[in-house]
This record gives structure tokens, C-alpha cells and sequence, in this order.
């Protein structure tokens, strides 16, 4: 029922705006987080089985990223895998990965480390695009929206679908 919730809200006329809960705000979070993987193209590799969706810090999707997971369960013909991480060990494995407000202190550690590698970088935190990131969510009279770095994206071997690139805000730094 709640997932039906996210698909409405998604679907709500721009002219139409209300306060979003905080519970409700990272269930439509965790349904663009995955969905990102489906709107991005990564080169092929044959020693990845499965798609690594990663959170950088304290988790604030609660169960919600693993419910969406649950119900999809792949992107681009992958299983998806999520991954909690609170040190640098294993970020290389991961194709999107989400980077919580609780670790913003290390933004330029992780940034540094991954530089030019397929790794799509999202967070929330207020000017994380201006800080290297590729995508960030923010609200907007109500609603969840997304803006991103096409070049930072295809510095990184990756490549924004169309359809991305119509629905987000687009910032050229």
C-alpha cells in the first residue's frame, strides 16, 4: 500500500503541493535511488554479477531502499545488492552510491577516491553537486527533484539516459 503511496506522489500535477513527512520523503528517495540505475549506463563488465547499490554512512532510507530492492530485485538484468558502508572498503564495488549528510566530513576523502571510476555518487546534502557530486535530491514546493552534472557523470565513464536528463535540473559547474 505505501509503495502505491510513492507511485501517486510521483504522479501528483506540479500545481499540487503538501508537506511531505520525513518517513515519506526517503520512500520516494529509495524508489529514485534504484530507479537511477535504470536511466544510467555503465560499460558492460562480465565480473560484475550483481548491481551494488551503496549507502555512505547512516542509512536514512530505514527499510524502505530494502522494500523497493525486494519488489524489483534488478537493474539492467542484475541482482541488486545493497551495502552499508562506513569506511572506504568496498566502494569501488558499487554502481550507484548514496552518500548520507552524516558523512559529509569525508565528501572530499570519498570524492578523491573514486575519481573517474563508474560510480554514480547521490546524496541529499545541500550543494553536493558544487561539491563533486553527480546527482542531488531536493524538495521543491512539496515534491522530491533531482538535479545533476551531466559532465561529472561522463567524466566517470558513465552516460545520462534522455529521459534523466528531461525530469532534472541540469547544473553545469
Amino acid at each position: 500500500m505505501r509503495f502505491l503511496f510513492i507511485i501517486m506522489a510521483l504522479l501528483v500535477p506540479s500545481h499540487v503541493t503538501f508537506a511531505l513527512s520525513a518517513a515519506e520523503e526517503f520512500e520516494i528517495k529509495a524508489v529514485y535511488l534504484f530507479n537511477l540505475g535504470n536511466f544510467v549506463k555503465w560499460k558492460e563488465s562480465a565480473s560484475e554479477k550483481n548491481f551494488e547499490i551503496c549507502v555512505f554512512g547512516t542509512d536514512p532510507f530505514g527499510v524502505n531502499l530494502e522494500y523497493v530492492v525486494k519488489k524489483e530485485q534488478q537493474i539492467q538484468s542484475r541482482n541488486v545488492v545493497i551495502k552499508h558502508l562506513s569506511s572506504l572498503e568496498g566502494i569501488l564495488n558499487c554502481q550507484v552510491l548514496f552518500m548520507s549528510s552524516s558523512a559529509q566530513s569525508q565528501f572530499t576523502t570519498i570524492f578523491a577516491a573514486i575519481k573517474n571510476k563508474p560510480i554514480l555518487t547521490v546524496s541529499d546534502v545541500d550543494r553536493f553537486i558544487n561539491q563533486g557530486g553527480m546527482v542531488q535530491f531536493y524538495l521543491l514546493e512539496g515534491k522530491i527533484r533531482l538535479m545533476l552534472d551531466p559532465q561529472t557523470i561522463e567524466d566517470s565513464g558513465l552516460k545520462a539516459s534522455s529521459q534523466l536528463m528531461r525530469i532534472a535540473q541540469i547544473i553545469k559547474r
